[in-house]
């Protein structure tokens, strides 16, 4: 073998260049031994540069003179062959000018003891501002609509139609009008010629539109040109306007921006076009070509089962894209949603993780109907967990759900099949209690109150639906009487507790008379005693008088309903123009009482504050009381009549205690003025037949008390009333001659 050492020595020999002395770690970072240098290569790599001479390749001439050598890259431009610098003059933008956009700029902070021009750097920032407009090839266009538009959007201003065709014929230029309606303020022109436009100049202007409808959808701004299609366009406007959307529809379902206006338009569609915005959901082969003979999820499998995995499976995929954004709120999404879970109804383990995934979401879908019935299914096929955390999810939203008209619906089919009573009632009903007036007094809160205290009584549900919340029975285990009678008695006392504390309130009106009337025929013992007894006191007041409004509409302002359309438009007109009289008078008093205020200060040196008075006025204005609703006597109300007959019916079956009827006759008879209003009433006569009816110590205690009357006897034999004479006939009570 040769040594290393004869290596060495044989290669200086032959090349006359002393070989580099064995490698030493490097001490200094960065730094080769011996001065070599490393340059750095692609990609982090390091590239040794060898010395002059060394081996036998050919060494990169950097200098780029010699012939046939590699030229350096020329960063001047100016050599032939020489790549040319870039150009950043912006000559193309600012007319071949050497200004770029931040020509103009604002110089820098000035020295030190210096101040700075305000007003100039001011002006200097809004030349470069209008400067940048100005090199926008629409800009002169619409700086001429948007002057003609201050005009069209003052109230004041008449013939609005022709100044919309004035801004038309300045836009109506090429591709104008599709560039400048994603703008902020050029968007708000549109919008207001849309509105104002003639119906043939509006049809116009949206079909330059419709060809932009999905981008439009997805824009901060375009969105609401949109929306003014859809409130001011024609029926052929809004058709076109959703047939635009197809094959987008669940992109769209999925923007934060276009979810909303999609779901507007689902809504004002078609039923064939509703069809066809759902089978898009249904995969890419009905997002391409539409099926007219598909009219549900259902209907895709029908003839080809193989299909139904894969169809499911596109369903699922498009449902929890949207779900992920949390944008679920939509009358579409909760149709195919309602759809794909009657689908996996047989495949338990794919409904589970849709369930599991819809849980957090479940408030959202309470809006519509087909969510509310997508929410109820959700619930009664979800695991103890799920069903747990759905509650936790409405807690804060109980109140909203029980007072919506689908929402409610949910909450009862929620109360319906829990189990678990304590922790219904902890979990739902104390978070309702404080807002239990609220409830009450609304038209679908009173139905979850009425089902808390009479669940499945059909004096107060449509057999159609108990039947259907008692679909939700077959998903527990606890019997349904046990569960129903557990829930009331943990709310009886609180309930009874309210009535006491304002009676008032629970007869102000013949709808809350009816859940009074059905909560107090539920009520036992001390409660029932308690709660009469404050009812009665209310009944028996002299000036007991409840709202003509919540009890219904009067005789007198029933009208009759006319189909013809262009009188009910020339009638809307006259009352808007009115209403425009009225705003346009109020607002010229308070700019004129502005205008004194203005003087007043500027000769006192203040300056002029003519918006805030403004706002002051409108403020004052808006804190003025509204009317109070007209006022009737409650014993004469027909609603109040049949709610108090309600009542007193349901003494038959308290026998041996303290009735309604009882504690009504005491407090009348204490008042002898009051007794001997309510005998010249006609309705009031019948309500006091209906409470000696039934009861033969009633009939003598009342027979006892208006005969030791001689005024109340004479009255009441002095009426001709129907009610009054079968009272006197009841009572055994002659004229007597």
């Amino acid at each position: 073998m040769v040594s290393s050492e004869a290596k060495g020595t044989a290669k200086v020999a032959k090349t006359g260049v002393k070989p580099p002395p064995a490698f030493k770690p490097n001490k200094s970072p960065g730094k080769p031994v011996n001065g070599q240098k490393f340059k750095s290569a692609g990609g982090g790599a390091k590239r040794f540069d060898k010395p002059a001479g060394a081996g036998s390749g050919k060494r990169f001439d950097k200098s780029g003179g010699g012939a046939g050598g590699f030229k350096k890259f020329d960063k001047s431009g100016g050599g032939a062959g020489g790549f040319k610098k870039f150009d950043k003059s912006g000559g193309k933008k600012f007319g071949g000018n050497n200004n770029n956009k931040f020509a103009g700029k604002p110089q820098q902070a000035p020295a030190e003891g210096e101040k700075q021009d305000w007003a100039k750097f001011k002006q200097e920032k809004k030349d470069l501002k209008l400067k940048r407009k100005s090199t926008r090839d629409t800009y002169e266009i619409t700086k001429e609509a948007k002057q003609i538009y201050e005009k069209l959007r003052c109230r004041r201003t008449e013939n609005k139609d022709k100044l919309v065709e004035q801004i038309y014929k300045v836009l109506n230029v090429g591709d104008t009008i599709s560039k400048v309606v994603k703008a902020h303020d050029t968007a708000r022109v549109l919008q207001c010629m849309l509105k104002y436009a003639s119906p043939a100049l509006r049809a116009e202007i949206s079909d330059q539109l419709l060809p932009f409808t999905v981008d439009m959808c997805q824009s901060k701004y375009a969105q609401f040109c949109v929306q003014r299609m859809l409130k001011y366009g024609a029926p052929a406007t809004k058709t076109k306007l959703v047939d635009s959307l197809m094959g987008h529809v669940v992109r769209l379902a999925g923007h934060s921006i276009a979810s909303s206006l999609l779901d507007t338009m689902y809504q004002s569609a078609t039923p064939q076009q509703r069809i066809h915005m759902r089978q898009e959901f249904y995969g890419d082969l009905y997002r391409k070509a539409k099926d007219s003979s598909v009219k549900s999820l259902s209907d895709t499998y029908k003839e080809t089962t193989n299909m139904k995995a894969s169809i499911l499976g596109s369903v699922k995929a498009n449902l929890d894209h949207v779900a992920n954004k949390q944008l679920v709120d939509s009358s579409l999404v909760h149709a195919v949603m309602l759809e794909y879970l009657r689908a996996c109804d047989e495949d338990e383990e794919k409904l589970e993780e849709t369930v599991t995934a819809f849980a957090a979401l479940v408030p959202h879908m309470l809006s519509t109907k087909e969510g509310s019935e997508a929410g109820v299914i959700c619930f009664y096929k979800s695991t103890p967990k799920n069903r747990r955390a759905i509650i936790k999810n409405i807690k804060e939203h109980l109140l909203k759900i029980a007072t919506h008209e689908h929402g409610h619906v949910f909450l009862i089919s929620l109360l319906n099949a829990l189990d678990d009573t304590k922790a219904t009632k902890k979990a739902i009903y104390d978070h309702l209690h404080g807002d239990l007036k609220t409830l009450v007094g609304n038209q679908y809160g009173r139905r979850v109150v009425q089902w808390l205290v009479a669940p499945g009584d059909t004096t107060c549900f449509h057999p159609k639906f108990i039947r259907l919340v008692d679909e939700g029975l077959a998903y527990g285990k606890k019997e349904k009487e046990l569960r129903r009678k557990e829930i009331f008695e943990q709310i009886e006392a609180p309930i009874a507790e309210n009535i006491v504390e304002d009676p008032a309130f629970w007869l102000s009106n013949s709808h809350i008379g009816l859940v009074t009337a059905d909560v107090l025929n539920h009520l036992q013992g001390e409660s029932y005693e308690k709660a009469a007894t404050a009812l009665a006191k209310v009944i028996a007041q002299p000036e007991w008088r409840i709202t003509a409004d919540a009890a219904g509409p009067q005789p007198q302002d029933k009208k009759k309903a006319h189909n013809d359309v262009e009188a009910i438009i020339a009638e809307a007109t006259k009352q808007r123009k009115k209403l425009l009289q009225t705003d346009i008078s109020s607002s010229d008093d308070e700019e004129d009482e502005s205008e004194d205020d203005d003087e007043e200060e500027e000769e006192e040196g203040g300056a002029p504050k003519l918006k805030k008075a403004k706002k002051e006025a409108k403020k004052a204005k808006a804190e003025e009381p509204a009317e109070a609703a007209p006022q009737v006597s409650g014993i004469e109300e027909a609603g109040m009549h049949i709610v108090l007959k309600k009542i007193l019916k349901n003494d038959v079956k308290r026998e041996g205690a303290i009735t309604f009827g009882q504690q009504l006759l005491e407090n009348l008879a204490a008042d002898v003025e009051v007794l001997n209003s309510w005998l010249s009433v006609n309705r009031a006569c019948f309500v006091l037949v209906k409470l000696v009816e039934n009861s033969p110590s009633l009939l003598q205690s009342c027979k006892e008390t208006i005969s030791s009357e001689k005024s109340l006897s004479q009255t009441l034999l002095g009426q001709k009333t129907p009610g009054a004479k079968m009272l006197a006939t009841k009572l055994a009570l002659k004229n007597s001659k």
